[in-house]
């Protein structure tokens, strides 16, 4: 069953409801109302009829007796009058009760006894009449008779039958005009939710995550759901992309993992062949095969060894950092560079206010990384190139820069510069992994460091590591190693 049809169902039973509460309540004030109306007429002409009865006696000479007045000139249409002794013999009844008289039970004739008036419902042949009972009593509070007073009921319950047939029918009429009032507002209400299903269909048969709800009415509980969903969408969409992403880099990574172990494989296994058919011979071929078989293992060991650090970055492995004195760190770092430097202009610069400049840091994981910004620089600017190495220390970040006059890096390949494997078409000639940037980007991490890229292409490019201060040597007191 349907929301639409569920929501008229429910719609159509209200109403319907409530038309009979309300029916019911309509007929039945009216009914009591018609009730005490009849009531009132009947007590008023019982007062009137017995105002003229008059009761004589008793006497020595005679008994009591009820002079009763010509009670048909208090009649009128539709009204029976009546009046019994207390045996219940007729005395008197006016000329519309014909050759019929008002039935008499005991009990009418033991309750008016008691002196009390009231009324009750009798069976005159086929019709229903209303009959007020009203004592006949003496100076002396001694009842002598029952006036009763009688109008059918045939009228009234004739208007009620018909209010009845009028109320079923409007009723109905109402259940069914409110069904299909019901049935067209639901539609309106639902046809966002139609709207909202047609599009997450089409973005699940398209996978176009790009695509959002349209909305044009009010922020209610439905526009509240369109934006929820138009939300949702926009991470799926960010997920989406990242998970793209994040295949297009496990490709990339499949196929770099696999040239770079396969090449050191091939040369290992090719001058391991060419030992093996020379034999115990001599020959100058000797030393360079086992050069190259060197080489490459020597290349693997470092493939092998910078996925383990990032395996552990992976697993959570954290760094325990303590206070480095940054000039020193810096000059080790530049003495080690000098000899990767070659024919390349190499200059290391440190500003007079970081001489006794601290800050929390691995030494051994941080002179990494600037190694490895450095050895990029190496290997992505040719002679006669410069690179440099700065240092700058403030109060608050120590800000370390590694500059050179390569090929710099395209503006739409930054953003991927620092992910695993990543190489841009221009650096895959030179060689390399493409994990030392990741391991550089780690590392700063660890250190709670920033990596800012400046490149341009064809101009060179500068790394900045913004690095937290902690403070002077000078300030804490302390003496630190500067080896």
């Amino acid at each position: 069953m349907s929301i639409r049809l569920k929501l008229t169902l429910w719609y159509s039973a209200v109403s319907s409801c409530t038309l009979v509460v309300f029916s019911l309540v309509i007929y039945t004030f009216l009914y009591f109302s018609m009730v005490q109306e009849i009531d009132r007429e009947l007590s008023g002409r019982a007062v009137s009829v017995v105002r003229s009865i008059k009761i004589i006696g008793p006497t020595l000479l005679s008994e009591q007796k009820i002079v009763l007045p010509d009670v048909d000139v208090f009649g009128y249409p539709n009204t029976y009058l009546q009046v019994v002794d207390t045996n219940g013999r007729l005395m008197a009844k006016s000329s519309s009760l014909a050759q019929q008289g008002l039935p008499m039970s005991e009990d009418t004739i033991r309750h008016g006894l008691n002196g009390n008036s009231f009324y009750e419902w009798v069976q005159v042949g086929k019709q229903r009449v209303r009959i007020y009972n009203y004592p006949l009593v003496t100076q002396d509070r001694v009842v002598v008779g029952l006036l009763q007073v009688g109008q059918p009921f045939s009228g009234i319950e004739a208007a009620l039958v018909r209010l009845r047939w009028l109320l079923w029918l409007v009723g109905g009429l109402m259940i069914l005009v409110a069904g299909s009032i019901g049935w067209g507002l639901a539609r309106v209400a639902l046809r966002p939710v139609e709207e909202i299903t047609r599009t997450a269909a089409k973005i699940r048969q398209e996978l176009s995550f790009n695509q959002r709800i349209a909305h044009n009415g009010p922020n209610d509980e439905l526009g509240h759901l369109v934006a929820t969903l138009n939300s949702m969408l926009d991470s799926l969409e960010s997920s989406y992309q990242e998970l793209s992403e994040s295949h297009a880099a496990q490709r990339r990574f499949v196929g770099d993992v696999s040239h770079e172990l396969r090449t050191p494989l091939t040369t290992i296994r090719g001058n391991v062949e060419l030992l093996r058919r020379m034999g115990d011979e001599p020959s100058p071929m000797r030393g360079e095969a086992l050069a190259d078989i060197a080489s490459e293992a020597e290349r693997m060991s470092r493939l092998v060894q910078d996925m383990l650090v990032l395996a552990r970055a992976d697993a959570g492995f954290t760094l325990e950092l303590q206070p480095v004195l940054v000039e020193p760190l810096l000059q080790q770092v530049g003495r080690q560079a000098r000899m990767l430097a070659g024919a390349l202009d190499f200059t290391v610069e440190m500003k007079e206010d970081c001489s006794q400049a601290l800050v929390m840091a691995d030494a051994d994981y941080f002179k990494q990384l600037l190694l490895i910004l450095l050895e990029n620089a190496f290997k992505f600017t040719t002679p006669p190139g410069q690179v440099g190495l700065t240092a700058q220390c403030g109060p608050e970040y120590v800000e370390i820069s590694v500059t050179d006059t390569g090929m710099g890096v395209e503006t739409e390949e930054q953003r991927y510069i620092f992910d695993r494997f990543f190489r841009s078409d221009k650096a895959r000639p030179v060689g390399g992994t493409g994990l030392g940037l990741s391991i550089a980007h780690w590392i700063a991490e660890q250190h709670h460091a920033k990596i800012i890229l400046d490149s341009s292409p064809g101009q060179g490019s500068t790394f900045k590591i913004l690095l937290p201060s902690y403070g002077s040597g000078e300030e804490t007191g302390d003496e630190w190693s500067k080896d």
